[in-house]
């Protein structure tokens, strides 16, 4: 039987965010899911996901909960990571991890979680806890996760990075910044803004978090890499190749990019312009030489990007399949170094393009940026049922989906507002907008 890659649950997006790109970063292999916050959302979580299923994630299946803790132990500093040796819930102890992961009693990382059902915010509640229960840590999924995965015959585990210490006080307020799934709330951050009096402990709070959830990743790694878990590869480079017609650019292309080079640990980036797109029965509404400088310019800002212009250069149709061969050989990059990033709407028509098979089993590494209406979950079960049923391998087209939020944009949009006298400042850099009106482009 194969052996399934490891599954990684985390309860936010921003800890995702964290371990993905840690994991993407060293060449391993495993799957993804937000579950969501606090023990209620572990339930939830297990109901709607395929992948918490017996089919999917069988018996045996390695799954590791991972995210950031509050501090009860004054001895564990912020960024500090911890695997679990025992989970306890309302006093007791409640579970222990799988022998796989097995945390030996002489090791320093090694801890007990207590795990509970609100934030523990007060410095005296958090002394009160760690008095009652000898914990180390306090967060608010572990129990449940326990108890589900023990029911499901899964190996588990828990690694938690401190991200307020014991001496450190969370606000109440902190709560309202996140959804119940995971995500980040909108009104939340609005309401937070709207109040200069919580910016400097927001500051501290968001900088901490980000450091813990740096360290949580390279723990993730090296427990991944342990009594043969994962292994990682010999470092290489990788170069992002992101296409489109940009027609215009807009900030959530360059946003896109940014957010998926750096969660997959690509060192360069390539920003292919498309010539004739043989799927598009529109053609451009701006010249060749006009989406090439505005491409310029709205990756302008970003390390190591180049644009390439050989598409818009051949004459008639022109097929991404032509284009990852001309850079493989070029640069001499295999398929695991050189990933193509495309939206969630071209992949769902994938099977359309020229030579896809060529493409997605020996050419490139696809990754796949969800896009509205669809978010990440529900574009994984629609691309591993179609995949599946074209004979391809579905479950690495659900892995293909980033952990990355939706974002709703697009250029016609863009070129819309323009038509109506409306603003388009929010939609495109400024570069890119200055450029569009010294030439009158979409008037």
């Amino acid at each position: 039987m194969t052996q399934l890659h490891p599954l990684i649950l985390a309860p936010t997006d921003f800890e995702m965010g964290a371990v993905a790109a840690a994991v993407f970063k060293c060449g391993i292999h495993a799957e993804f899911a937000t579950i969501g916050v606090g023990p209620g959302a572990v339930v939830r979580w297990s109901q709607r996901d395929p992948l918490a299923s017996s089919q999917r994630s069988p018996r045996g299946r390695r799954v590791i909960l991972a995210g950031l803790a509050g501090g009860l132990d004054p001895r564990h500093a912020v960024g500090s990571v911890h695997r679990a040796s025992r989970i306890i819930a309302c006093g007791a102890e409640h579970a222990r991890p799988s022998a796989v992961y097995w945390v030996p009693a002489q090791s320093r990382d090694g801890v007990t979680i207590a795990s509970v059902d609100r934030i523990y915010g007060r410095v005296e509640h958090k002394r009160l806890l760690h008095a009652k229960t000898g914990a180390a840590l306090v967060e608010m999924e572990s129990a449940a996760f326990a108890m589900l995965a023990s029911a499901r015959g899964w190996n588990w585990q828990v690694i938690r990075a401190v991200s307020d210490d014991a001496e450190s006080a969370l606000p109440g307020w902190i709560a309202k910044l996140l959804n119940d799934d995971g995500s980040m709330s909108r009104t939340g951050l609005i309401a937070t803004a709207l109040r200069p009096s919580r910016w400097r402990a927001l500051l501290k709070i968001g900088t901490d978090a980000k450091f813990a959830a740096e360290a949580l990743g390279g723990g993730l790694v090296e427990l991944l890499c342990e009594r043969g878990v994962a292994s990682v590869p010999q470092a290489t480079t990788r170069t992002l190749v992101f296409g489109g017609t940009f027609d215009p650019p807009h900030c959530h292309h360059r946003a896109i990019v940014a957010a998926a080079a750096k969660l997959l640990g690509c060192d360069s980036i390539i920003i292919v312009v498309a010539g004739q797109a043989p799927l598009r029965t529109d053609l451009a509404a701006a010249s060749s030489a006009d989406r090439l400088e505005m491409a310029r310019l709205a990756f302008a800002d970003l390390r190591d990007v180049e644009i390439d212009a050989r598409e818009v250069n051949r004459a008639g149709a022109s097929f991404t399949v032509d284009t990852l061969r001309e850079l493989a050989s070029e640069r001499g990059l295999s398929r695991e170094s050189l990933v193509l990033l495309i939206g969630g709407d071209q992949a769902l028509q994938f099977e359309q393009w020229n030579e896809w098979r060529a493409i997605d089993n020996s050419l490139a590494t696809i990754a796949v940026v969800a896009r509205p209406p669809l978010d990440a979950d529900s574009l994984r079960a629609k691309l591993g049922q179609k995949f599946s049923g074209l004979g391809a391998d579905g479950p690495r087209w659900e892995r293909a989906v980033l952990p990355l939020e939706s974002l709703d944009c697009s250029a016609s949009a863009v070129r819309a507002r323009l038509r109506d006298g409306q603003p388009i400042g929010d939609l495109v850099c400024a570069e890119v907008e200055s450029w569009i009106r010294q030439r009158g482009l979409y008037a």
